[in-house]
């Protein structure tokens, strides 16, 4: 059984929008936190200082992991985009030229 699909174009629009602004602000919170890696262990040195460093490196790795998904899914919405864009407008051809203006069809 199929089902009918309902995209609204210009909504798909505004959430890739969002979707890409926010991937580059997570890479550079990403990059921002990797580049304060040692400041912990510098700050406190012995165990804690070890430990918070050990945190600031994960939350790095999750930062930059959140960011690669954001991108994946943007890239993967503008080609959904594109897609539906092209079909839409195939559509529309399609429709413009079997339209014959001022020939009424009996039925």
């Amino acid at each position: 059984m199929s089902h009918l699909i309902s995209v609204q174009l210009d909504a798909l629009r505004v959430l890739l929008e969002d979707l890409v602004a926010l991937g580059a602000e997570l890479q550079e919170e990403a990059d921002w936190t990797a580049a304060c890696r040692a400041s912990p262990g510098t700050a406190l040195p012995g165990p804690v200082g070890d430990a918070a460093g050990t945190v600031v490196a994960g939350w790095t790795d999750v930062l930059a992991a959140l960011a690669a998904r954001c991108l994946a899914v943007a890239a993967t919405l503008d080609a959904a985009l594109s897609a539906y864009r092209a079909a839409d407008e195939g559509l529309g051809d399609q429709l413009s030229r079997a339209w014959v203006p001022g020939v009424a069809v009996p039925r």
